[in-house]
């Protein structure tokens, strides 16, 4: 086994150069934002920094996708809507899907069954995180 070294083993692939310069410039957005708060809002983080600071957070929490689970589909919205209005879920179904009473036994069974756990899943999500989900008002004394 001569002395060839294995050249290949230290290039470094583009998505990591694109990685390291993505999180630098992440770093340093933070940083001016963090600025932004400590001079904007310096009383308040006086008063009470954990307060403060969980507010923060609990904010930008509410403000970047994704929350947990899969993101919002505007199919599942409307159905949601439709059963609130007393449609049946057969009825639904056969709106959202061109031909459904043609479909075989199975796809129709398929997709009753994915409808029922979806909506039973969005209304459990809807009813344990309302709580976490409200937005403070703000105080507009000026």
């Amino acid at each position: 086994m001569g002395g060839k070294r294995l050249s290949f083993l230290q290039v470094k692939p583009n998505w990591v150069e694109d990685s390291v310069t993505a999180t630098k410039q992440l770093a340093a957005s933070v940083r001016n934002f963090l600025s932004t708060l400590r001079r904007d809002f310096s009383g308040e983080i006086a008063h009470d920094a954990r307060g403060f600071r969980k507010q923060v957070l609990r904010l930008v929490r509410l403000g970047l996708p994704p929350r947990r689970g899969r993101p919002c589909d505007p199919r599942f919205d409307a159905a949601l809507a439709m059963v609130k209005q007393r449609n049946t879920i057969k009825e639904v179904l056969r709106r959202q899907i061109p031909n459904f009473d043609q479909l075989d036994a199975y796809t129709r069974y398929l997709a009753d069954k994915g409808l029922r756990q979806a909506l039973a899943r969005r209304r459990w999500l809807s009813t344990h995180r309302k709580r976490n989900a409200k937005m403070p008002h703000e105080n507009h004394s000026d």
